[in-house]
């Protein structure tokens, strides 16, 4: 009795464990038959990396999984030409699917399992019903980075290859110009040539040392220029004789300005010199004919010199009758009144 009571047991056990085990499995394979389930089906361009029985997520929580993935689909059943894998999807009824929502295949890690998220949801579309169709975008992964990172990279590498070539020829200027023969050589040559001269005009017995000697010198208390302004200062000075004469001079003009007489001594200097011109003009031509008489003088004794003793048998051809001279009166003096002197 005993030992069926046990038999008993152990066949309700294992039966038990069998619908246990059936139940886990239904649940886990298919969860519409415990949970209810809808439907919805996702168009995307590539569905890479997508596994059937992935899972499917809203907002990154888990709530359903991808059933099966049709590619590529007749072009009358794509909303867009560019729309060529269908991906069938179920998620549990009370899911908050929004019509207008973001649907992406993406992972949760680099190397982690593609799934699909519904994302950024917008609740006054209202929920999606069973069978609804989403438009999905494939997040992007390593392997679609390297060529995007390729394609921007591409003019960088050529702004690089650009600028590693001028910095090529520039490398090649700057060995042409440090040669041992370039111009850089040169130039510190001719730095070093001038730094040479400088020290040795600016040195202790260099010229420009003597100059500043020198200058320092002349400009000392008792130097030459010192000497030279104290000199100056003293010709022209307030009590310098230089001065005095000056205050004379303008004393004097200014007494010439007051007297009345200087005009008239003016006329008598001028009528003075009008008399000595005349009496110069007289005595040039009598001192003409004194020397034309003492040019035939001379010939008479050069050439025939018994004609003085016998004046007679001399023949004068250019003989011209003497000429008058006459006597010019002197002028008549204008009446000069005496200057009157004024005291300083």
């Amino acid at each position: 009795m005993n030992v069926i009571r046990q038999e008993i047991r152990t066949g309700l056990l294992v039966v038990v464990s069998l619908a246990i085990l059936i139940g886990v499995v239904l649940y886990l394979g298919a969860p519409g038959v415990f949970v209810p389930q809808k439907t919805y089906y996702i168009y995307v361009e590539n569905a890479g990396g997508l596994k059937q029985g992935a899972d499917v997520a809203l907002a990154g929580r888990k709530i359903g999984q991808v059933v099966q993935l049709f590619s590529p689909v007749a072009e009358s059943e794509r909303p867009a030409p560019k729309y060529e894998t269908k991906v069938e999807v179920r998620v549990i009824r009370i899911a908050k699917i929004y019509k207008n929502a973001k649907v992406q295949i993406t992972s949760a890690s680099l190397l982690g399992e593609m799934f699909i998220d519904f994302t950024m949801g917008q609740e006054a579309s209202g929920l999606a019903p069973g069978m609804s169709s989403f438009e999905g975008t494939k997040a992007g992964s390593l392997s679609d980075a390297v060529p995007i990172l390729l394609e921007k990279l591409d003019p960088v590498m050529k702004e690089a290859t650009a600028t590693m070539q001028v910095l090529q020829k520039a490398g090649a200027n700057v060995d042409r110009l440090t040669s041992p023969g370039g111009d850089f050589p040169k130039a510190i040559a001719e730095f070093r040539q001038v730094g040479e001269h400088l020290n040795e005009t600016t040195g202790p017995n260099g010229p420009l040392q003597k100059t500043l000697v020198n200058v320092g010198k002349l400009t000392a208390e008792d130097g030459k220029i010192s000497l030279t302004l104290d000199n100056l200062q003293g010709l022209l000075g307030p009590d310098s004789d230089f001065a005095k004469t000056m205050k004379n001079t303008e004393k004097f003009t200014e007494d010439l300005s007051k007297n009345k007489d200087f005009p008239l001594a003016l006329a008598n200097a001028r009528k003075a010199t009008e008399e000595l011109n005349s009496t110069l003009s007289t005595l040039r031509f009598q001192f003409s004919t004194i020397a034309g008489n003492l040019e035939q003088a001379s010939d008479t004794v050069k050439r025939q010199p018994w004609r003085l003793i016998w004046p007679s048998t001399k023949k004068y051809d250019d003989a011209k009758p003497a000429e008058r001279v006459e006597e010019r009166k002197p002028a008549e003096t204008v009446e000069r009144k005496p200057v009157k002197k004024r005291g300083r």
